[in-house]
Formats: C-alpha cells, structure tokens, sequence
C-alpha cells in the first residue's frame, strides 16, 4: 500500500491531530502534515501542481459551541464562486468531497510550563493572568475563567490558531516575562507533545463534549491511495451534506424539505451562512443553507430522480458528500 499523506489543521497535538489519528488509525503508511489554518487545509489539499496531499481533515461543529463557521463558510464560498456545469447532475461540482467524519471527545486542561501542583498556591506572585487557547475553546470553558476571575481580577484572553499552539506561546512568553502568569487551555496530549505541565485537568462547563471533524479528498481523483476505515463506522446508514441557494420566494425552503421527506430522507440538520456575492449590487441577508440528511441501506432507490427534483428548487446547489455514520455520533 502506498504512503497516505494526511492534511490536517495543526501544530502536532491539537484535537484536529487526534481525529486524523482516529480515522487512518489502520493505515500502516500515514503521513500526518499540519497545516497553519482551516483555509489551507482545503485549499493544499486541491493545489495538486505545488502538493501531493491524500485527505485532509477539519472540524465542523461542536457539541457545546456549534458550528466552525471558518469550515462551513469555505464550503459556502467554494460553492458560490463555482461555475454552473451543466454536464453534472449536482448544478456544482466540487473538486473537494466529504468521504467520512469522526468525532473526538473535548477534555480541556489548564497547562503551564511552570511546575505548580495548583494555581491558588502561586496566584499571588503574579500581577496578571494570561490565557491563550483556541477562539473556539471560550464558550466551553466560560464558568471557569469566571471562577478565575474572583481570584485575580487581571486576566488578559489571546487567541491562538490552534489549542496546540497555545502551549507553544504560552511557553514562550512566560520564559522571557516571570512578571506574568502565562497559562494555556489545551488538551492533555498537547501538553505530553510539548512536555509542558498539567495544573488542573477537565476544566470544560459541560462534561462530554465533542468535536465533530471531516475527512475531505479530491473528488473523482483514482491517483489517492484508499485506506481501511476504522471498525466504528455503520456502512448501512449513510449521511449526505446538500448545500444550496433558493429564491427569495415564500415557501421556498420548505419546498426542499418536501423533496426529502419524499424520498424518506431523515434530515439530521439545517444550518445556514450568510452571503453577500456582490457587496456594491447585491442585497443583505441571503444565506447559503447547509442540510444533512441519512438513509438506511441506501433507501434513495433513484438518486438521479431524487436530484432531478431538487434542482429546480435551487438557485445553486451541490452534494458534498455521502459516508458512513460513526457510531461516535450515538455516544
């Protein structure tokens, strides 16, 4: 079997790192590369003159937080910006196709590259407290930093790209300013990677929350290696992801939904983006709408009928992808 080399949204350590893992963990020849952003996690993965990347994979939503709107506004931009082909069933066809999803379970940790059994014991010898983490990473830890705060009134929030690259700056910057308290939120792997240390473990308001993530390759491409996937999928049930434009017309939406229902397709989600193609000519307030859907042994008896139907409803329209259910879904 040929080396599989996997996209995805890095440094080494982050959570996108561990459903890379996850996914191609029955691959003996994987090469894991990160990429600095979610941008380029699409758009390396596409440039096949400069690179020769397999998959990539970039998270999608959160159990707690909900959607990574950079991955879901990429996917609305790809769609927009793409020619009508008429030669396609799908009235788009992206060079990019959805072929599986995973999941990975979100235990956020407090990381110091300081050796301190607890942060009340050290607070006091600090004027301030900076905290780096992942923009994502806020909403899910709210009561904590507010719990914090009651304990130092000065704390400083940066953003970093990545939960990983928390660790790396935080440990930089407390090196060169002891006047500070520099402190990370990331994942406990991220700390063994960067061999920095944990002060408080489990640190999330809501236990068990989870990322979901996207496996995404180029389409219709017979030069990428295939690989086995893990034991956790179910090949019987199948998730589709249709995103599409209408018309500004009453009922236009539930138009759509009605094709699904009458194929028996379960919708699963809805969720939507906003757009502005042209900010000097064109109005406010379109979205692009994004539906999943799954159908048990491939209940879609005629899928090009089934296509046939919705195209008219759209303005735009494309199917990024049909895969297997994981069974993380149902945990």
């Amino acid at each position: 079997m040929s080396n599989v080399k996997v996209l995805f949204l890095g440094p080494y350590g982050t959570y996108s790192h561990q459903a890379a893992l996850q996914e191609f963990a029955n691959c003996p020849n994987v090469e894991y590369i990160p990429s600095p952003s979610i941008n380029n996690c699409f758009s390396i993965l596409e440039d096949t003159d400069n690179y020769n990347i397999d998959y990539s994979v970039v998270p999608l939503e959160n159990s707690t937080n909900g959607q990574v709107v950079f991955s879901y506004d990429i996917l609305r931009d790809k769609m927009l910006n793409s020619s009508i082909d008429e030669n396609s069933i799908a009235k788009i066809s992206s060079k990019i196709e959805i072929v599986a999803e995973q999941y990975v379970s979100i235990s956020h940790c407090l990381i110091s590259s300081l050796d301190i059994p607890s942060i009340d014991g050290v607070i006091e010898n600090y004027k301030s407290v900076v905290l780096y983490s992942h923009p994502q990473v806020w909403g899910q830890i709210e009561t904590f930093v507010a719990d914090l705060r009651t304990k130092i009134k000065d704390i400083s929030i940066v953003d970093t790209s990545s939960t990983s690259e928390a660790v790396t700056i935080a440990m930089k910057e407390q090196k060169s300013d002891n006047s500070r308290l520099h402190l990370s939120i990331a994942s406990e792997t991220a700390a063994t990677i960067h061999n920095a240390h944990i002060i408080k473990q489990k640190i999330n308001d809501i236990k068990g929350n989870t990322t979901r993530f996207l496996i995404l390759t180029r389409r219709n491409d017979p030069t990428i290696p295939k690989y086995i996937p893990p034991q956790n999928i179910i090949p019987t049930e199948k998730v589709s992801i249709l995103s599409f434009t209408i018309n500004d017309d009453p009922g236009s939406l539930v138009d759509i939904l009605t094709v699904l229902k009458k194929y028996s397709l379960n919708m699963c989600s809805i969720n939507s983006r906003p757009y502005n193609t042209n900010k000097l000519t064109s109005r406010k307030w379109q979205y692009v709408f994004f539906v999943e859907f799954h159908n048990i042994n491939e209940s879609i008896t005629d899928r090009e009928s089934f296509y046939n139907e919705i195209d008219p409803q759209c303005i735009k329209w494309t199917i990024w992808g049909s895969f297997p259910r994981n069974e993380r879904y149902y945990l």
